[in-house]
């Protein structure tokens, strides 16, 4: 498929003879073509980037280094470099070795050659479809919008005869309007590529509109909350994916450590999922060369596992999930996608539960504690419910603990793709504090 493998390959056999006990390298390239506006005038930039990534191991000592460049002699200092630095390391008493070959899991790969070949010129008549659609509507200012097509390719060996690579590619569009002083915005993303994009269309201008009519709140309020899928991934992401990481339970950075077996999410059922066919994470192997897997956390709200590489698998004694994630030249753990399995409610039933529906997006998000569970954000695009009807307010700020109002939460039926990777319903909470 490329010439990455055979390059990572011959990475392994030099790291063995400068004397590495183990050796692995990573080596990967991406593209993409980008078309983005300030107000209404289109802009087009490129971008490639080439990256090799180098983890050895001598006997309990263990480094990594990385380098921008996929030339032989760049790769040869860097094995140089990182066999020194690993007989030199602290021996790690937890390290077991790097992981050894398996089969993919599934055959669904996510590459579109329409995004890998699409043109400039093809991504600026998107945008510019995109700005004319919203300023159909007089009063519609465009902030900026944009649209982007892009292709990675990546190959992994190690001295345990793994040897994989795969290839994939991420069409994206997102859209940003005002209206008066009302601001609103929408985006969607694809593995492969997507014609219509009116539905980012109409979601950033009812958001702008809205906004642009909408009175404040004047009060501090325990209610029904009702987060759209949109602000609920958002929410998931921020708290629940780090608490998931066995990396985190090993290092005490976790809520749910010595958890397992207990209820922790009310009757919620998560899933992480690498191998769904059209899911924005999806990929045959995680970043050590693991199969993907689809992995049980919670069931029907008690947790069932955690999310492992195989560093923190061997520590803990099970299989890694085919979560190792690359960071920085390290080795950590992540998600691939995320799912909260649909509950029995029609949406229509939590609307008329909620006192406040949340849509748009969330503020501050990087602000919540993954390890108590608390979260204060503020929501974008946020409506009050009066008489029945939905009524939008100025943002608001939500807070609570996740695990403390998990009892009361209540999910819709129908799981929605947010085009984050996760992919769940709307759920209504019972018992968030709002203000604003």
């Amino acid at each position: 498929m490329s010439d990455l493998l055979p390059l990572a390959e011959w990475g392994v056999k030099r790291a063995l003879e400068l004397g590495a006990g183990e050796a692995e390298v990573y080596a990967s390239t991406s593209a993409g073509k980008y078309i983005r506006s300030e107000g209404v005038h289109l802009k087009a930039s490129a971008s490639s980037a080439a990256q090799v990534e180098v983890r050895v191991a001598v006997g309990k000592r263990v480094a990594a280094a990385a380098a921008s460049s996929l030339d032989k002699e760049v790769l040869e200092d860097v094995i140089r470099r990182v066999v020194e630095l690993a007989s030199k390391a602290e021996e790690d008493p937890h390290w077991g070795g790097l992981p050894d070959p398996e089969p993919a899991t599934h055959g669904w790969i996510g590459f579109d050659e329409g995004v890998a070949t699409a043109e400039l010129s093809w991504l600026s008549e998107l945008a510019r479809q995109l700005i004319g659609e919203a300023q159909a509507d007089p009063r519609i200012r465009v902030s900026g919008t944009g649209v982007g097509a892009s292709y990675r390719q990546t190959a992994i060996a190690n001295s345990r005869n793994v040897a994989v690579e795969e290839r994939g590619t991420l069409f994206s569009a997102w859209l940003y309007l005002k209206a008066g002083e009302g601001t609103g915005g929408a985006s969607i993303a694809s593995r492969s590529l997507t014609t219509n994009l009116y539905p980012v269309v109409e979601r950033a201008v009812k958001y702008a509109v809205d906004a642009s009519r909408a009175t404040k709140l004047g009060e501090s309020l325990k209610a029904s909350v009702l987060f759209r899928a949109e602000p609920f991934a958002e929410l998931l992401s921020a708290l629940l994916v780090p608490a998931f990481s066995a990396m985190n339970v090993l290092e005490g950075f976790s809520p749910l450590a010595n958890k397992l077996g207990h209820n922790v999410l009310g009757s919620v059922t998560v899933l992480d999922d690498g191998t769904m066919p059209g899911g924005l994470s999806t990929s045959l192997f995680d970043e050590e060369g693991v199969p993907r897997r689809k992995t049980l956390l919670v069931e029907k709200g008690v947790l069932r596992g955690y999310l492992h590489n195989t560093y923190t698998a061997r520590r803990m004694g099970v299989r890694s999930t085919g979560n190792a994630a690359r960071a920085r030249g390290g080795m950590g753990v992540g998600r691939s996608n995320l799912v909260v399995v649909g509950g029995s409610f029609p949406e229509r039933d939590l609307e008329s539960e909620a006192k406040v529906v949340v849509e748009g997006g969330l503020l501050s998000v990087h602000t919540v504690n993954p390890i108590s569970g608390n979260f204060s954000v503020v929501a974008s695009n946020p409506y009050v419910v009066r008489d029945g009807e939905l009524t939008a307010i100025k943002p608001v700020a939500v807070s609570g603990n996740i695990y403390q109002l998990a009892p009361g939460i209540k999910l819709a039926r129908r799981v929605k793709d947010t085009y984050t990777g996760i992919y769940t319903p709307d759920a209504l909470i019972e018992g968030v504090t709002v203000s604003g």
